[in-house]
């Protein structure tokens, strides 16, 4: 069993955003998070390095890693930038469906993949998670302005 770092710096932690793709958060997200939830998330985007740190740096390490899988950076902004949906085999119950599962809290429901699956192809479920949120706010844009044509 590995002893804890007495001295450690949370900056040096290398944080690996493709831990939870697209894909994976249909099935990890698709309820409430809860603590062991996060924790997996965690573990999985930071690996072995969680076992050099306490404790008691729970806090710090969870407020560094955890923007890193849910924020998109600059690289993610700029690939999504370019991406267009094709909204017309969405239907509007999958965005009621959509509605429904956020006011219920659901972190990432079932539906959202369908809807992105549909909007940009399979390919984008190979995608970062943190590219999630951007792509479907380019979809709900993309059906408001058709709404405007």
């Amino acid at each position: 069993m590995t002893k804890p770092a007495e001295i450690y710096d949370i900056d040096t932690i290398r944080v690996d955003r493709n831990a939870l793709l697209i894909r994976d958060a249909a099935t990890l997200l698709n309820r409430e998070l809860t603590p062991e939830t996060i924790a997996r998330l965690v573990r999985r985007a930071i690996g072995n390095q969680a076992d050099l740190f306490p404790i008691r740096a729970l806090r710090r390490v969870y407020e560094r890693v955890l923007p890193q899988i849910f924020e998109p950076d600059s690289a993610i902004r700029a690939r999504v930038e370019g991406m267009r949906p094709n909204v017309a085999t969405i239907t509007l119950g999958e965005y009621h469906q959509f509605l429904d599962a956020s006011e219920r809290r659901i972190a990432f429901p079932e539906v959202a993949v369908t809807m992105l699956t549909k909007a940009y192809g399979e390919d984008i479920l190979n995608e970062p998670y943190a590219a999630a949120a951007l792509l479907l706010r380019k979809i709900f844009d993309a059906v408001g302005d058709e709404g405007n044509e």
